[in-house]
This record gives structure tokens, sequence and C-alpha cells, in this order.
């Protein structure tokens, strides 16, 4: 009877435990499923060389990645129909970069509403050290959903 009390004492305890960390987190996490596949019918022009679509879960609502080679290092501008940021990687590392007016295509308004902007502060700098390209769509998928403010994370799933 006693081992019994234990043995349920201790499933009552790590259930709790389970229980308050995933709702300290809010819940169940959709950033670790996420699936990077390349843009169909993508044509490379003289602004970006690739494209790529980030699904978190089961949305039909993929984020595009749009990668811009230029002289200062790789950009990656990420965007939907409500948000967008880039994400710049060269020899000064890697981490989000404001957008220049002249590549901007969401409304700023919308755009300030929907990310978190501290958040974008605290990604500027995410390594100190050029990421291995094969590695920096799988970085933005992770880090992405940090930088939308809490009423907004549904755009992406």
């Amino acid at each position: 009877m006693r081992n019994r009390n234990i043995f349920f004492s201790i499933v009552f305890i790590a259930v709790m435990a389970v229980s308050s960390s995933v709702f300290a987190y809010g819940g169940g996490s959709f950033v670790d499923d996420y699936k990077i596949s390349p843009k169909e019918n993508f044509v490379p022009g003289n602004d970006f060389r690739k494209s790529w679509e980030i699904t978190y879960g089961d949305s039909k609502r993929p984020v595009q990645v749009l990668l811009k080679e230029t002289k200062g290092g790789d950009e990656y501008i990420v965007r939907t129909g409500y948000f967008e940021v880039k994400y710049v990687n060269s020899s000064k590392g890697f981490g989000v970069r404001p957008l220049k007016p002249a590549e901007q295509v969401v409304p700023s308004g919308l755009n300030l509403k929907v990310l978190n902007t501290s958040k974008i502060n605290n990604q500027k700098v995410i390594c100190a050290d050029k990421v291995a390209s094969d590695q920096v769509l799988d970085l933005i998928a992770s880090y992405l959903p940090e930088l939308i403010n809490d009423e907004y994370k549904n755009i992406l799933n």
C-alpha cells in the first residue's frame, strides 16, 4: 500500500512539473514543427537569387524567404502579408537588420504592430561570426517566431 502511494505521488509530481512548464511556456511549441522548402516557380533575378518557404505546423500561409547576395553579406528578406524583416549573414555575424524603405512591401504601420521592437533589438546579433549557409534557414525558422507579438502569433500557424 505504501509503495503504491509513493508511486502515485511521484507520477503526480512528474505530471505537475510537465504541465507547469508547458503552461509557463504558453502551450505547445510550433517552433520545432516547421518545414523549409524551395519556393516553387521562383525565377532568380537581379535582386533575389533564391527563395524558400517556411511553413509552421499545418499552416496554409507559409513565410517567404528571399536571398539577396550583396558585397556586405547575404541578406534574407523574410516576408508575409503582415510583416517583413531582414536577417543578414556576413563576416560581422548573423542577426536581424531593419529593411530599407525601398525594400519594404508591407505597410510600416502594420509591420510595427506585428513585430516586437525589443525582440528585434535582442536579435541584432544572434551569432558573432558568419553562419554556414546550410544552417541559416533553420536559424531563421527558429528565431523568427520570437519577433512576433503574442497577439499576432496565429499568423504563423
